[in-house]
């Protein structure tokens, strides 16, 4: 939870009540107008839960949070438009902001509980075989849930996705029973044999990979991605076609998974694996600390050092990551680790990172940003003292329009400006990109005045966004008017279309040493 006692305490009262007005109708089980929960989040008043999920909340960082960017971009439903309630206002979002800031950077429930370890695995795995099975010529296979539990997701989630297992098996195998076997004090690993379900081993592993740290072993959120994946894309050589048969093919009754916070529990498990990947959920598929990861990242050379640099800013994507762990771990990307398409559609997102993960006053910044779709770029640099300044677009780089795939850096080699940081402390460079308005909303530029717009208090702009907007508008028309001599102007081409979802906003922080 937040730090700083009755204060943080009021504030997660606070921010839980916003959700419970705004965001639960949508997003909490049992309180779902039109079930299954939306965007794959079903327990949004539950704060403890919602922080598991580092994809949503950073600690102490909201802009980097897509919770908070979500709010920011006022992502909801059209409905929310005509009814009783409207959407959060910018001081119930800054509330939300002020809670994201106040959390202590990972202070998660399951720092009490020691991690599953390989070696552990390992260790459980024979001490299960010569109590159930000494036939060594007996083959067995084994799905764990270790990675799960070592990224903190609670005890009851982890029971609900060892039924998630079993009904997923059941699925597999079209058996309408599946029994499988808890392995283990930490109840992460279950057990079975293929001959149980008719299966040779080399069939099951077929289906579902013959396992990559530990033979035989596969990862319960790989298999379920896996799994999903086969059921849109159906292979069709050989033995690896009955995955997605198998899956497609209606479900016994007696496999059902239940939900998980309103959310199919082998659902749930895919979602796991295809969600983005984080420096903490990478480090601990490697089964390494944080910081033995970033120092690994940094010695990355070639063409992967700019994934491992996006890494150590904030995320990459499951495809991405995988290409990254293999050049990590100096092997080639074999077919337990070929890429899994996503579950959901891919929406609009930006890949941002800078050139360094800290600096010392008097560095030079270079940041780099990459959309996956056609976009307007927006880049704002905020310093340690608050103070906000966009870097692009600028006087020199006015068409802010960024194509697919397109990598922006800045300042580019011909730029006839450099940025150097003079201000110690936390700092941080917030990207927005719109598919279709040109900016923000509440930022105007008039680059015949400035090179770069200057914004003012990051915080205080962001309170006072609409307001701003508002004059901006209000400047404009009075300009167009006094030019043409017009009655009422016409619409700006680049006002911001205020609930569209076709926004992207990514942000990454760094220190600054004196």
């Amino acid at each position: 939870m937040a730090a700083g006692g009755a204060h943080a305490e009021d504030i997660a009262v606070r921010t839980r009540a916003i959700f419970d007005s705004h965001c639960a109708r949508c997003h909490q089980a049992g309180r779902l107008e039109n079930p299954p929960a939306k965007g794959h989040l079903g327990n949004i008043l539950n704060l403890d839960r919602l922080l598991e999920r580092d994809d949503l909340i950073v600690a102490s960082d909201p802009d980097a949070s897509r919770m908070y960017q979500v709010l920011l971009a006022r992502h909801r439903p059209l409905t929310a438009f005509f009814g009783p309630i409207p959407g959060p206002t910018t001081a119930e979002i800054d509330v939300v902001r002020a809670w994201i800031a106040g959390l202590a950077p990972w202070t998660l429930p399951c720092r009490e509980k020691p991690p599953v370890t390989q070696a552990d695995l390992r260790r459980d795995i024979a001490a299960w075989r010569e109590a159930f099975e000494p036939d060594a010529s007996t083959p067995l296979r084994f799905v764990s849930l270790a990675n799960l539990h070592n990224l903190c997701r609670s005890d009851a989630t982890i029971a609900a996705y060892r039924d998630g297992v079993a009904a997923l098996l059941s699925r597999l195998t079209l058996k309408p029973n599946v029994s499988l076997d808890t392995v283990g004090e930490a109840s992460v690993l279950l057990a079975f044999r293929p001959s149980d379900f008719g299966l040779t081993a080399d069939a099951w592993d077929l289906r579902a990979g013959a396992g990559l740290e530990i033979a035989g072993v596969v990862d319960a959120d790989a298999l379920a991605a896996r799994a999903i994946a086969a059921t849109s894309s159906l292979p069709v050589v050989g033995e690896s076609r009955a995955i997605g048969q198998a899956v497609a093919a209606p479900a016994p009754v007696a496999a059902a998974s239940g939900l998980i916070d309103g959310i199919d529990a082998v659902e749930a498990l895919a979602l796991e694996y295809t969600r983005p990947v984080s420096i903490r959920r990478a480090a601990v598929e490697m089964a390494i600390d944080e910081a033995s990861l970033r120092v690994r990242l940094a010695a990355v050379t070639g063409s992967h050092a700019e994934l491992a640099l996006q890494l150590a800013a904030r995320e990459l994507s499951r495809t991405e990551w995988q290409g990254l762990r293999a050049t990590l771990e100096g092997r080639e990307v074999g077919k337990d680790t070929a890429a899994m398409p996503n579950v959901v559609a891919e929406k609009l997102r930006i890949a941002l990172w800078t050139d360094a993960p800290a600096y010392r006053t008097g560095d030079l910044l270079t940041v780099r940003a990459r959309p996956n779709g056609d976009c307007n770029l927006t880049l704002i640099a905020v310093e340690s003292d608050g103070l906000a300044t966009v870097l692009y677009p600028n006087d020199t780089s006015v068409d802010n329009r960024v194509g697919k795939g397109m990598m922006v850096l800045l300042p580019p080699p011909s730029a006839p400006f450099q940025i150097r940081l003079d201000k110690p402390g936390r700092q941080s460079v917030v990207a927005i990109c719109n598919a279709t308005a040109k900016r923000p909303e509440g930022i105007g530029h008039d680059f015949e005045r400035q090179r770069f717009t200057v914004l003012g208090d990051w915080r205080t702009f962001l309170a006072e966004t609409a307001v701003r907007e508002a004059a901006y508008q209000k400047t404009q028309d009075d300009l167009r008017k006094f030019r043409t001599g017009a009655g009422n102007a016409e619409m700006l081409d680049d006002q911001l279309p205020i609930g569209s979802e076709e926004e992207a906003r990514a942000a990454v922080s760094f220190s600054v040493q004196p």
